[in-house]
């Protein structure tokens, strides 16, 4: 991984932690940044973890199936917390800032790492707090909220946690699915938005929190999906895989671009905007198609009585 990281540790530590990553075929996580702030050339970071044990690097990457895919959502929390960390004190962020976020963070991985390299998490902590003007016993550093579940790489809410009612709602409509309207790949299109939309109304209406909003969308929609791909075999498009690296555009093509004429820069955004308005038109057609089918569907009164909190 190539990042101009202007000399800065604590961009140093996650490049470092990327690029473990990389060389793993994982998702970064804060186990693979851990290791970077091991190796991000602060003689901080590089105090705290001296020691007679194998380094991190070689802890993590012996020990990479045990520990798995990385998680984005989780690394996204401990930058924050770390950010946050620093703000309070008036400083930039650092490696110490981040290392104390981690340990706070308190992942079973980050906290096995530590201790199969022969350091003890509050040790560590209590040095990287020593490091950078800070008590021993400063509390647990405030992190932020997770993204909501079902969103980004964090998992869903499993089914039998989501809200009942909402859950019998969503489930009476997958069972009346207009799925003989469905002939051409725009037809899915307006259904998988149709009810996207619904999952997230009935959230709504019941004024469940946003794990369960999108967390019903994301089960709503797989079980959608799925039966509309049993019924009309090859109408619903695959699910992309992991995103790979894409080439940039050459310098002559850069240079084409940007020879646009100046008395056609008031029509920049037009494919957008009559793409989105046909979108909008076909979706209101499609959702006009199909309303019989869904005709004797729960109500939002029922719905907000029958809800039971959890």
């Amino acid at each position: 991984m190539d990042w101009d990281s202007s000399g800065d540790p604590y961009k140093v530590a996650l490049v470092k932690g990327f690029g473990l990553a990389h060389d793993l075929g994982r998702r970064c996580g804060p186990v693979h940044v851990l290791v970077g702030v091991s190796e991000c050339g602060d003689p901080t970071a590089q105090t705290l973890f001296a020691g007679e044990g194998p380094s991190l690097r070689e802890v993590v990457t012996a020990n990479d199936a045990t520990f798995g895919e990385g998680a984005a959502y989780l690394l996204a929390q401990v930058q924050g917390g770390a950010r946050m960390l620093a703000a309070i004190h008036g400083e930039n962020a650092g490696p110490a800032h981040l290392l104390v976020a981690l340990i706070d963070q308190a992942t079973p991985e980050v906290l096995a790492a530590l201790r199969l390299a022969g350091l003890n998490p509050a040790t560590v902590r209590a040095a990287a707090l020593a490091a950078i003007g800070q008590p021993a016993d400063l509390p647990r550093v405030p992190l932020p909220a997770l993204v909501p579940a079902g969103t980004m790489d964090r998992p869903p809410l499993p089914l039998w946690q989501l809200d009942t009612s909402a859950w019998a709602a969503l489930a009476w409509r997958q069972e009346h699915l207009p799925l003989r309207r469905l002939g051409r790949r725009s037809d899915w299109s307006s259904l998988s938005n149709l009810e996207h939309r619904t999952a997230e109304r009935v959230a709504d209406k019941l004024g469940l929190d946003d794990d369960q909003r999108c967390s019903l969308a994301h089960h709503h929609m797989a079980e959608v999906e799925r039966r509309v791909a049993q019924a009309r075999p090859g109408l619903v498009p695959q699910r992309p895989g992991r995103p790979v690296a894409r080439p940039v555009l050459g310098r002559s093509t850069a240079k084409r671009w940007r020879r646009r004429p100046r008395f056609l820069n008031f029509t920049v955004g037009w494919g957008t905007w009559f793409g989105n308005r046909r979108t909008g038109l076909r979706n209101a057609w499609f959702r006009a198609r199909t309303a019989r089918a869904y005709r004797g569907a729960p109500s939002t009164s029922q719905l907000r009585n029958q809800a039971s909190p959890r």
